[in-house]
């Protein structure tokens, strides 16, 4: 079976000048002259923000929404990719597969410094996006090279979550028992090699991914891999024998953290306990990795992909 890693922005955040979505998101804000609100899940603040923006223009115009993912391309592309970034260290595993939510191109560099993407430019990539020495690469929200395709608000995750029910969930005419993707895992249906088919068909290590509930694509496909699984809806469970990993930094709170700090992080804490749950419901392995400091990230995705080469063995 494919290996298979899912990768967020976590390890970009061990980077130099890296940026987080949410200061991302406050950047834009400022350059438009509305306010920011990090306490609202992103797609929903950029939606938030674009219509202050709509609001404040004379003749508001739908080319609003490029204009703001060119200005999301131009602050992603300063981040750089240097020689002790840990993306290298992903060199060391044996995998098929690197899926990622990321725009930029960071890891397609890891495996070759000279990488260039000559696709076409499209709203939505399901198909691999390039291959590199041997591995298929996606992007599932999106590149810098196709503003159009970058997922920010709530509309183009909808987009995407209709497109991977349109792909897996509907019914033949000839036959409305059966979904395409039971007819895939009984091989009766040609593999298309989708981003959205690896989860049913590979074995995915996730990294650096918050996986929260704005990220609604990956948890349709989640519950959905989850209901065949245990309904053995068709027959399909004994196909469906893939495993999927989710690794994840939970950071305690500390005595030095100020009061307004420690509830923030409290709740956090309580928040990945629940979404855990959640997944080992779904039939999802959880990894989790405590840390008590910002510093340690880089430490424990070293460890992290340490473990992972270990059950290689």
């Amino acid at each position: 079976m494919d290996k298979c890693l899912l990768i967020g922005n976590g390890l970009n955040r061990c980077l130099e000048h890296s940026i987080e979505w949410g200061e991302l998101l406050r950047e834009i804000a400022v350059d438009y002259g509305v306010d920011y609100n990090g306490d609202i899940p992103m797609p929903m603040e950029f939606e938030r923000i674009a219509n202050q923006i709509f609001e404040k223009q004379q003749t508001p115009t739908p080319k609003l929404y490029l204009e703001i993912k060119s200005k999301v391309v131009e602050k992603i592309k300063r981040t750089k990719l240097p020689d002790n970034a840990i993306h290298k260290e992903l060199t060391k595993l044996k995998v098929d597969v690197i899926m990622t939510t990321n725009y930029d191109y960071l890891l397609e560099y890891v495996f070759n410094k000279d990488f260039s993407y000559r696709g076409e430019s499209k709203k939505y990539y399901f198909e691999k996006t390039s291959v590199q020495q041997g591995i298929d690469f996606y992007h599932l929200h999106g590149m810098v090279n196709s503003k159009q395709s970058l997922c920010l608000g709530y509309e183009h995750y909808a987009g995407i979550v209709q497109k991977l029910r349109e792909k897996f969930n509907t019914k033949e005419k000839n036959c409305a028992s059966e979904m395409r993707i039971k007819k895939i895992l009984y091989g009766e249906e040609e593999r298309h090699d989708t981003w959205g088919e690896r989860f049913y068909t590979s074995d995915i290590d996730i990294i650096g991914l918050n996986l929260t509930e704005s990220e609604m694509d990956l948890w349709w496909l989640l519950m959905h891999r989850a209901y065949l699984y245990y309904s053995n809806y068709e027959g399909v469970k004994k196909h469906l024998k893939n495993t999927i990993v989710f690794h994840d930094i939970i950071e305690e709170p500390r005595k030095t953290d100020d009061e307004v700090e420690k509830r923030k992080k409290i709740a956090i804490c309580r928040e990945k306990k629940n979404r855990h749950m959640m997944l080992r419901k779904a039939n999802i392995h959880v990894e989790p990795y405590m840390i008590r400091d910002n510093e340690e990230y880089c430490d424990v995705y070293r460890e992290i992909i340490k473990n992972i080469k270990e059950k290689e063995n």
